[in-house]
């Protein structure tokens, strides 16, 4: 049999064991050799890394037993003082072996190897853990041997400890068996062929945990605060100036402090960052509104939890938003760009942790870097260089002539003070800033997160750039943020040793009290084409079986390309696949779903010259353009009430006037005054995402359009425009549009058609978020396409939007929704 050779990264997923913390039926078994049992001569060898559980569950990990021969073996797991206590065991008679190792050495270690070696001949097995010195036990065994391998719950064995497997190989010089565990759902085990080799029951397929972000805790601070990451304690920090909250990421401790005395340091943003070399946690603000003579700088002993004033140096720069890293090497904080008093910034800024004191750098030599914001930084494991990636800004520096998004790479070296550009990605579609913190964990890859910092209520998602190229894919699904203050942000850390992304998102509503919410990912992560890859198609045997299977293959596409004439209709598309929608021009643009956004001729985001009163006027008027337009008298009525009717006219001629100035910014828009009415043309040369969708809503009401779903997708309509003025457009848009999806979601389900069913059922949701009946239909569709995993994760955000509008929990669990929809 083939041997099979995988990098790495392909191991580095597995099958999560529930144990005896939960009910017999629900713990889990993992039979490797369900059907068809290999045979071994003379030797074989049993490979498999575990993973032990933080929890207090122990019992046995796995049975290995030949149905021709009387003796089973086993290897039971136990915790006494501390240690881990590994005991193979001849079942019913007595203990082979038994191994003790530090618990905290094993679950410091993350992964650790098992080697069990059965030699035939000799009629004994070796036992290895963890790379400590094998151990040896005589047993009764003859050759051939065919050993059934079932690890957790097997027959009546089930005590069963809550651990996590990967890399499970059997085999020998001869023949090799090797299970990737890659799956990411369903309850079969697929050799690396991807022939079906075993089953497991009440498994968690941990190739999920590479996809979809585990959202770990929640904590609160009702004044200013902090919040950092430490790989060397693998905890989180979140902080305020008067107590410290401690999470733990391997073990899920939350653990609170209060301190002895008040930090000396006024809050604002809670800056921060960790010098290993002391063990501190240092803590920084650049600038206050008001008068402000205390420290500017201070440190906390990550000991003893004491405050220490490190500096009174002030910058006297509001730099919100910046990009910073700490160069231990040096002792320096490097900061870069920010924005502040209507200024982008693009200077290098250095505090010194030795003397106390900011410093500019200065005769900087290379490529310049515009001035920006929201920009992020990271440091390559390869070749020690700092990464200066994206944000936004524009060349001048000055807020007031608008702001472009950049997608850009450079380098810095701080000892030669040069820039050096490595590529600028022309980026048009769904724009978005890079959240704190570049990983560079190698010379290929960097990872950021990135969202849209222009809406209220967006995601943030991961994506990876190629260092070379610029090339991008988009990795794990999305992560909620608000992002509605200054003092909101994300930090994307990555743990080497744990192996995963740490994701802190810190969200204010009026940027004193804050939300911190803990997410992970299993590096390195993967995208939705990668979490339902495997099992793939098997290799070619031979060409004589490849042409077996080509020839079988075209007669089954011609049988069934005939019953589907006979049927007239066309074939349903898997429900993973998404119409490719044309995009929007990226000049031109007016977008009234999300935030109020214009962008004008020379893509520059004009926005900011729309104030409240004239994104009223403009609104007003476009809504009443499909027909005769809006009379003047009207217009006046509805935003001018209480003023006399000549100071009223007056306000109105010089709004006008204000609008057709902003307006001409863009070509293919104007407004045009006849018979008393104002409205609005439109040329094809510019987009409003409002005026298309009013035309896509007259045609089928059937059909689910993707340029539908493509304008909802930037968020709700007229966001942040609570005026009653607009009640009635809001509603008119959000019955029409449920009207629609309603129309699909019945026409989807006669023709059997689930992936457009999902879609309809998706889209009716974002409408009407608490819409039961689109949740019952979305998972209908999802057990059609054979999707529980997805189901799953589609049932959790109904209920987590559910509990934010209606203040409660969601009556019915996943499993009775579950139930209903299959019966």
């Amino acid at each position: 049999m083939t041997r099979f050779i995988f990098p790495n990264d392909v191991f580095a997923q597995g099958i999560r064991f529930t144990g005896s913390d939960e009910p017999i039926e629900g713990r889990t078994s993992v039979a490797f050799f369900s059907d068809a049992v290999p045979t071994f001569h003379q030797a074989f060898t049993i490979d498999f890394d575990l993973q032990l559980p933080n929890n207090n569950t122990i019992g046995y990990i796995v049975r290995i037993k030949e149905k021709n021969q009387g003796s089973i073996f086993n290897l039971h797991y136990d915790k006494e003082e501390g240690q881990a206590v590994f005991r193979l065991n001849e079942e019913g008679k007595t203990s082979l072996i038994t191994m003790r190792i530090p618990l905290k050495y094993l679950i410091g270690r993350h992964w650790f190897p098992v080697r069990m070696e059965y030699d035939l001949q000799k009629e004994q097995i070796k036992l290895q853990i963890a790379n400590e010195a094998p151990q040896f036990a005589a047993v009764p065994l003859d050759s051939p041997y065919s050993p059934n391998v079932t690890f957790g719950r097997s027959d009546y064995m089930i005590d069963v400890p809550s651990f996590s497997l990967r890399n499970f190989r059997i085999g020998n010089k001869e023949e090799e068996i090797v299970f990737p565990l890659r799956e990411s759902e369903g309850n079969k085990l697929h050799n690396a062929s991807g022939e079906v080799m075993g089953k497991v029951t009440n498994g968690t397929w941990l190739l999920n945990d590479a996809y979809h972000w585990h959202k770990h805790t929640v904590m609160h601070s009702s004044s200013p605060s902090g919040a950092t990451y430490d790989p060397k304690r693998k905890t989180i920090y979140y902080f305020n100036r008067d107590s410290l909250a401690v999470y733990e990421i391997q073990t899920g401790v939350t653990r609170s402090t209060r301190f002895a005395a008040p930090c000396p340091m006024k809050f604002k943003l809670g800056n921060s960052f960790i010098d290993h070399e002391e063990n501190r946690l240092y803590v920084y603000e650049t600038y206050y509104e008001e008068t402000y003579t205390g420290p500017t700088v201070v440190s906390l002993d990550l000991n003893n939890f004491s405050w220490r004033i490190e500096s009174n140096d002030y910058l006297q720069r509001e730099l919100n938003h910046h990009a910073s890293y700490f160069l231990s090497d040096s002792r320096k904080l490097m900061l870069f760009g920010g924005y502040g008093k209507m200024v982008y910034s693009n200077d290098f800024l250095f505090y010194d942790l030795t003397d106390g004191h900011w410093s500019k750098l200065e005769n900087m030599r290379g490529d310049s870097i515009l001035p920006r914001y929201f920009t992020s930084t990271g440091r390559s494991e390869v070749d020690q260089k700092i990464y200066i990636f994206g944000g936004m800004g524009n060349e001048s520096g000055q807020h007031i002539v608008g702001r472009k998004y950049f997608y850009d790479l450079y380098t810095f070296d701080p000892t030669t003070r040069k820039t050096t550009k490595i590529w600028d990605v022309d980026r048009k579609e769904n724009l978005f800033v890079p959240a704190r913190g570049l990983v560079i964990p190698d010379s290929n890859w960097i990872y950021m997160l990135g969202y849209p910092e222009h809406l209220t209520h967006s995601f943030i998602k991961l994506r990876r750039f190629a260092i070379h190229d610029g090339e991008y894919e988009e990795l794990g699904d999305s992560i909620p943020i608000y992002s509605d203050k200054i003092s909101t942000h994300a930090n994307l850390y990555f743990d080497p040793h744990l192996k995963k992304l740490i994701a802190l998102v810190q969200e204010s509503d009026n940027d004193i009290r804050s939300t911190l919410t803990v997410y992970s990912l299993d590096f390195p992560a993967i995208s939705e084409s990668q979490l339902h890859a495997f099992p793939g198609p098997g290799p070619q045997k031979n060409i004589g079986f490849y042409m077996l299977v080509l020839s079988a293959l075209c007669i089954g596409i011609f049988v069934y390309k005939i019953y589907r004439r006979s049927k007239q209709a066309e074939p349903v598309a898997p429900l993973s696949d998404r119409p490719k929608v044309p995009e929007e021009p990226q000049i031109n643009r007016i977008y009234l779903f999300g935030d109020f956004t214009v962008v004008d001729r020379g893509g520059m985001d004009v926005s900011h010259l729309f104030s409240t009163r004239l994104q009223q006027v403009f609104c007003l008027i476009l809504f009443h353009s499909h027909n005769t337009g809006i009379s003047s008298n009207l217009l006046t009525h509805l935003l001018w009430p209480d003023k006399p009717k000549d100071k009223a006219k007056t306000s109105r001629g010089v709004a006008i006037n204000n609008l057709r100035k902003v307006l001409s910014e863009l070509d293919g828009i104007e407004i045009i005054y006849e018979e008393g009415h104002y409205r609005m043309l439109f040329e094809s040369s510019c987009y409003c995402d409002y005026w298309q969708l009013k035309e896509l809503l007259n045609e089928d009401p059937a059909v689910l359009s993707p340029k539908v779903l493509r304008i909802l997708e930037r968020g709700e309509f007229l966001l942040g425009m609570d005026d009653p003025i607009f009640d009635k457009f809001k509603y008119e848009i959000e019955s029409m549009l449920i009207e629609r999806f309603q129309k699909c979601i019945i026409k989807s389900r006669e023709d059997k058609d689930w992936s457009t069913l999902f879609r309809a059922a998706e889209a009716l949701l974002t409408i009407d978020t608490v819409n039961e009946s689109a949740l019952e239909q979305g998972l209908y569709a999802l057990y059609k396409g054979k999707l529980e995993a997805r189901a799953a994760l589609f049932y959790k955000r109904f209920t987590e939007n559910y509990q934010r509008l209606m203040g409660e929990e969601y009556p019915d669990t996943f499993d009775v929704m579950w139930h209903r929809t299959v019966q």
